[in-house]
């Protein structure tokens, strides 16, 4: 029975997260785990938790989701094979074996610390085959090698090295190099046999070795092996046992790294037309090997989109992810997929709504934890119920999440709010980019920002703000900029806007006069600002 693929799904919520975004993605991921227990579904964040997040995040004791810088294809994505090594002392015939049981054609040389450094092929292999048996052995060949090429026992040890040449029989030339010397028991006396430069004798065909030679060799320090193998058999194979160390390829190797960009892998493979390539981690270990058809058939990065749907919106690399889902209630301006998905588009007040809806139809009850971060997330995204936004239904889910939860929705709602809109020690950067996004409408490109205020004085920081996006609009080429500073008790935004005030006026019907104005009931970006924009830019 085969092994089941398991795949790895990143649910991912918009930049710049709101306690939505990561709230929702926690949960969904625990329904998707809930209802497919094989794959892993791994929560995700774009950016930074802003306070009011990591409030709910700490109350409820939820670690903080993973952080996604892109989902570019990297090597790490794809089902590459598995390593084989050898080490650099392993004999050329257990390597060749070796090969042949795993069935692959290149195998990875480690050091004693397992790092890579030479890989051997069988091409490698088979060429060094065609040396001659009886070439001397130039490196020392580790006894044990010899052994185990010759599939032999070692009846005496001696000398953990061999380096010198193969001779056969009893009567061959020796002279004074280091001698193998390889005996079929014609000959057996002593003299013959252990004479000087003898280092290692190989019994051939297990032909016994009688007590006195076994003795003069333990006297001189030589090892003797004996082989099942006839005398032709171990000429042959005796060259075999040299170490891979002496033919693999150790220089200018070409390896990759699990980060490493899929893209650059191709370029990579398009300069070297080997193979296979090494895949090492950060020790420099071999974990895998990369070939050109695994490339061929990876498809992208699985992802299911939370809370938003725009591409402008989402993470880096999503044009090369396989999009599963998405589940939003904001406007449709989707993301592109190439196979039908499921797509949950609802115009509800929070998105954790709709993932609570998910629960109720299955007739799953969430756990304590994640039924106090879906309560937060709509308790957030509805500023507790005053936002246009909000629906019942974001009511009914919300009071029945804090009963799971055991919380008291008046007096939570009042200590996150007062957690997240604290903007002591922010600086102009960290308050305009901790809740904001970017729109594009026709022509326009626009960006909306907004921070709930609560009790909060701004004094020069007011200044200070217009002037950063100011700066951040020619810099960054945006037509308009819009920071709405929502009063979550007065129910109303002071906005402040840079860029085309002309459009702005009309969008609101208001006279923009140094640069912010005020307006009353208007707390939701979603549903009070962004509309307004796109019907004064078709208007135009």
């Amino acid at each position: 029975m085969s092994e089941q693929t398991v795949f790895t799904v990143y649910l991912i919520g918009h930049k710049n997260p709101d306690t939505d975004s990561i709230c929702s993605s926690i949960a969904y991921a625990s329904f998707k785990s809930a209802v497919d227990p094989v794959d892993r579904f791994v929560p995700s964040r774009l950016g930074p938790l802003n306070r009011e997040t990591q409030f709910v995040l700490d109350y409820f004791r939820v670690p903080a989701p993973v952080l996604l810088e892109h989902v570019y294809a990297q090597v790490m994505d794809v089902a590459f094979d598995k390593a084989v090594s050898v080490t650099s002392d392993a004999s050329m015939r257990d390597t060749w074996q070796l090969m042949a049981r795993s069935g692959v054609k290149t195998v990875n040389v480690v050091d004693g610390a397992g790092k890579l450094v030479g890989l051997i092929t069988l091409g490698d292999i088979a060429e060094a085959y065609l040396e001659s048996a009886e070439a001397s052995f130039g490196d020392p060949v580790p006894v044990r090698n010899i052994v185990s090429t010759l599939d032999g026992v070692l009846l005496l040890g001696g000398s953990q090295g061999f380096s010198g040449k193969v001779a056969v029989g009893a009567s061959a030339s020796r002279g004074t190099e280091p001698v193998l010397l390889i005996w079929d028991g014609q000959v057996p006396e002593r003299a013959s046999l252990i004479t000087p430069g003898v280092s290692v004798l190989v019994a051939a065909g297990n032909c016994g070795v009688p007590a006195g030679v076994m003795s003069a060799a333990a006297g001189a320090g030589v090892a003797v092996i004996s082989t099942p193998h006839p005398t032709y058999e171990a000429v042959r194979l005796v060259g075999q046992s040299f170490p891979v160390l002496r033919i693999m390829t150790g220089a200018d190797l070409v390896t990759f790294r699990l980060d490493d960009l899929i893209d650059d892998a191709k370029e990579t493979m398009l300069r070297h037309k080997y193979r296979n390539f090494p895949i090492i981690d950060d020790q420099g270990r071999p974990v895998g090997m990369l070939a050109r058809r695994h490339i061929l058939d990876y498809s992208g990065k699985n992802v299911i989109l939370v809370d938003h749907n725009e591409k402008s919106q989402s993470v880096e690399g999503i044009e090369q992810a396989t999009v599963l889902e998405i589940i939003d209630h904001h406007r449709i301006a989707a993301v592109e997929t190439d196979q039908p998905i499921v797509f949950i588009n609802r115009p509800l007040g929070c998105t954790a709504t709709i993932v609570f809806d998910l629960y109720d139809q299955r007739g799953m009850v969430p756990t304590i934890q994640v039924a106090g971060l879906m309560c937060s997330a709509i308790l957030s995204d509805t500023l507790a119920f005053k936002s246009p936004t909000c629906t019942p239904e974001d009511v009914r889910a919300a009071e029945k999440l804090a009963a799971l939860a055991g919380v008291d929705m008046e007096e939570f709602a009042k200590f996150m709010f007062e957690a997240g809109t604290s903007l002591e020690g922010r600086t102009e950067r960290d308050i305009f980019y901790g809740d904001f996004k970017e729109f594009r409408v026709g022509q326009f490109r626009i960006g909306v920002s907004q921070v709930n205020i609560y009790n909060t004085r701004l004094g020069p920081l007011k200044s200070l703000l217009i002037e950063f996006m100011d700066r951040e609009r020619k810099g960054r080429g945006y037509d308009i900029l819009l920071l709405m500073l929502t009063d979550i008790i007065n129910e109303g935004s002071d906005i402040l806007v840079v860029g085309n005030n002309e459009l702005v006026e009309r969008a609101f019907g208001v006279n923009v006069k140094g640069r912010s104005f005020f307006l009353t009931g208007v707390i939701s970006r979603k549903k009070q600002v962004i509309p307004r924009l796109i019907r004064a830019i078709n208007a135009m």
